[in-house]
C-alpha cells in the first residue's frame, strides 16, 4: 500500500476528535465568559457612574413642645386616690340551726332593704316544740313550790301547836325545800326564754338599712349556727381611705390626729370617678387623720366620708369596690407658679430650655398636683420655659427645637453647622 495514503487516512479520522473537544471547552467556558464580561460592565458602571453629593447639612435639633411656667391663683388642694368601702358591713348569719323554708326577694344580690325587714325564715317546727316543753316545765315547777311552801307553813303550824321552845331548825322549817322548788321555777322559766328567743331567731332580720353584697344561702339549705346567709352593706355613710404624705399635709394644714369630731371645721373632698361610661362626681368632707404614720411607705392616712352615697342627689351611686380619684380642698387661695403635668418626668425632673434652646435637668418637689397641671411655690421662675414632651435620652446641654415652630432653612441650618465646627476646632 502507498505510505501517503496511509498518512491521509490518519488526518481524515483525527479530525472529528479535536472538534468534539473544542465543542465541549466552549460549553465550560461559555458561563465563565459571560460572568467576566457582567463583572466588567458593573466595575465600569461605578468608575464612570455620578457619585451621591455629600450632605453637610447638620441633624436638626428633637423638636419639643416647650411651654413657660405661669402665675396663677388656685385653692391649696390635695390629689389622692382610695377605695370605696361602707362604715358598717356585716354577714348575716344563721344563730340557730335548722332548714331555711322562705328567702326573702330583699335578699337577692343587689337588692336594698329596710331596718328590721325580714331577710329570711327558718323551719321554726322543733323550737315551737321546746316552748311548749319548757312552759309545761315552769307549769310543774309552780305546783312543786306550792306544794313547798304549804308544807312549810304546815311545820310551823305544827312548831306552835306542839309548843316547842326554841327556834326551829332551817330543815324542820321546810325551808331548803321551798329554796329548791323556787330555783327550779326560776331555771324552767328561764328555759321559757330561751326556747321563746330561739323561736324568734329563726326569722333573720335586717339590723340596719342597706343593700345585699352577695347571697349564699338558698330555700332548702340546712344551715348551722353561724353560718353566713349573706353578705351586706349599709348605706347612710360611705367611707374612703386616701393616703396622704407629709406634703399632702402641709397643703390642707392638718396633722395626724385631726378629728372633725373636736369641733374643727371638716375639709371638703371632691370625689369623681368614670360610672357607666360617664365621669361622676360626689362630695364628702375629710372627717378624720390616723395619728399613726405607715413605716414603710411613710403615708398617713386619712378618712373621707360620703352621707347617704345611694341617695337621689347624686349623679349615680357610690358603690363599695369603686376606685375613685380625691380632691382636697384646703379653703386657702394662694398664687402659684403652674406647668402642665406632662412637663414633670420620673415624678422629680424638670428640664428647662435656656435661650440657645439648650436643656438642663432641674430636680424638683411640687407643692401640689391635679390631672393636668403641677404647681410650685419656689424652685421655678413665672416665664421660665420648660420641655412639656416626650424626650428621648435627655442630657443636659442637648439641643431642642420648638414643635410649634417653623424648621430653620437649610442655609440657616448650614450656617450654625458650620459655626458649630469652627467653635469646636476653636476649643481645640
Amino acid at each position: 500500500m502507498d505510505v501517503r495514503a496511509d498518512v491521509n487516512m490518519a488526518d481524515l479520522s483525527g479530525k472529528p476528535a479535536k472538534r468534539a473537544f473544542i465543542g465541549q471547552a466552549a460549553v465550560f467556558a461559555a458561563p465563565f465568559l459571560i460572568i467576566a464580561v457582567a463583572v466588567a460592565g458593573f466595575m465600569l458602571l461605578l468608575a464612570t457612574g455620578k457619585k451621591p453629593e455629600k450632605n453637610d447639612e447638620p441633624p436638626l435639633p428633637i423638636a419639643v413642645e416647650i411651654v413657660a411656667a405661669r402665675a396663677e391663683a388656685t385653692t391649696l388642694r390635695v390629689a389622692t386616690q382610695g377605695q370605696v368601702k361602707s362604715r358598717n358591713e356585716a354577714e348575716i348569719a344563721a344563730q340557730v340551726a335548722g332548714q331555711i323554708i322562705e328567702i326573702s326577694p330583699s335578699l337577692e344580690s343587689g337588692a336594698n332593704f329596710k331596718k328590721g325587714d325580714v331577710l329570711a325564715r327558718i323551719d321554726p317546727a322543733q323550737y315551737k316544740l321546746a316552748v311548749d316543753r319548757s312552759r309545761s316545765q315552769v307549769a310543774r315547777a309552780r305546783e312543786s313550790l306550792a306544794r313547798a311552801r304549804s308544807e312549810a307553813d304546815l311545820a310551823e303550824r305544827d312548831w306552835k301547836d306542839l309548843g316547842l321552845e326554841g327556834d326551829p331548825s332551817e330543815l324542820t322549817m321546810q325551808k331548803p325545800q321551798v329554796n329548791a322548788a323556787l330555783a327550779d321555777l326560776r331555771t324552767a322559766e328561764a328555759a321559757v326564754g330561751e326556747s321563746e328567743l330561739n323561736l324568734e331567731r329563726t326569722t333573720i332580720r335586717a339590723p340596719f338599712d342597706g343593700r345585699v353584697k352577695e347571697r349564699r344561702a338558698n330555700v332548702g339549705d340546712f344551715i348551722s349556727p353561724g353560718a353566713p346567709l349573706a353578705s351586706i352593706f349599709a348605706v347612710d355613710v360611705a367611707q374612703i381611705r386616701a393616703p396622704l404624705t407629709d406634703a399632702d399635709l402641709g397643703v390642707i394644714g392638718l396633722a395626724p390626729g385631726f378629728s372633725a369630731g373636736e369641733g374643727a371645721d371638716a375639709p371638703v373632698a371632691h370625689l369623681s370617678a368614670v360610672v357607666a361610661g360617664e365621669r361622676r362626681e360626689w362630695i364628702g368632707k375629710l372627717v378624720l387623720i390616723e395619728s399613726a404614720v405607715d413605716p414603710q411607705t411613710r403615708l398617713v392616712y386619712g378618712l373621707v366620708e360620703v352621707a347617704d352615697p345611694f341617695g337621689a342627689a347624686n349623679s349615680a351611686p357610690l358603690a363599695p369596690g369603686l376606685f375613685v380619684d380625691i380632691r382636697i380642698n384646703s379653703g386657702l387661695e394662694q398664687q402659684l407658679i403652674a406647668l402642665p403635668r406632662s412637663a414633670l418626668k420620673k415624678n422629680q425632673y424638670l428640664y428647662s430650655v435656656d435661650k440657645d434652646f439648650a436643656i438642663k435637668a432641674r430636680e424638683v418637689t411640687p407643692l401640689m398636683a391635679d390631672a393636668s397641671s403641677i404647681y410650685f411655690l419656689t424652685g421655678v421662675e413665672i416665664g421660665e420655659r420648660f420641655v412639656a414632651s416626650f424626650l428621648p435620652s435627655p442630657r443636659d446641654g442637648m439641643k431642642v427645637r420648638d414643635i410649634n415652630a417653623p424648621a430653620p432653612k437649610k442655609e440657616e441650618a448650614a450656617e450654625n453647622g458650620k459655626k458649630k465646627v469652627a467653635d469646636a476646632d476653636k476649643k481645640k
